[in-house]
């Protein structure tokens, strides 16, 4: 069983490593040194709709990125993959308690219901998480982060998560600590603690 030290010493340790975000990424395998996987970028790129290309363009060419090179890897990692990896969850975990596939929508779906690996908290604590579905949210895609720090209120102050507006500016990196304010937004919002931490 992971504590809640071990999962914020990891959050903190996946910053700075110049992870890319990328859906569906990372989180795979809990023993590894980071929470992301190689991903073949020109690859990746050319199954992205062409209004995604456009928009990403810029960003790419700014971070130094060849969306042509067909050798070039990088790491990659997306929000669900980075808690999965900090809490020392294999991002696919079959069994009736944990679904086949850990994302934004079915944690939130089960802190919010049956609480069977994720229990729904009333206040933030350091280690828990924050997170929200994609389904009535307004957004493409649901978020998750790890609490890193709280208020007297119960409320997050500070949290470490992957996310692609954390690439939009120097260091470029996904993997970031930040103010909640994505999740404050959010009216899904909720916090929520793994069972598998002590």
């Amino acid at each position: 069983m992971t504590t809640a030290a071990e999962v914020l010493a990891r959050a903190r340790a996946a910053t700075g490593h110049a992870i890319l975000y990328w859906i569906g990424q990372g989180g795979r395998d809990p023993h590894a040194a980071l929470p992301s996987n190689p991903v073949r970028v020109a690859r990746e790129w050319a199954g992205l709709d062409p209004a995604d290309q456009r928009e990403l363009a810029p960003l790419a060419r700014q971070m130094g990125i060849d969306v042509t090179d067909a050798s070039l890897e990088l790491p990659a990692c997306d929000c669900s993959g980075f808690v999965c990896w900090a809490l020392g969850l294999a991002r696919f975990a079959p069994g009736p308690d944990a679904g086949d596939w850990i994302n934004t929508d079915s944690i939130w779906a089960d802190a919010s219901g049956p609480q069977r690996r994720f229990q729904q908290l009333r206040a933030a604590r350091p280690g828990a998480l924050v997170v929200y579905p994609q389904k009535d949210s307004g957004e493409h895609y649901g978020h998750v982060a790890i609490v890193i720090e709280t208020d007297d209120q119960g409320s997050a102050t500070r949290i470490a998560h992957c996310s692609a507006d954390n690439l939009r500016s120097a260091p470029y990196d996904a993997i970031k600590i930040t103010t909640p304010e994505k999740f404050t937004r959010q009216h899904l919002s909720i916090y929520a603690w793994c069972r598998d931490v002590a």
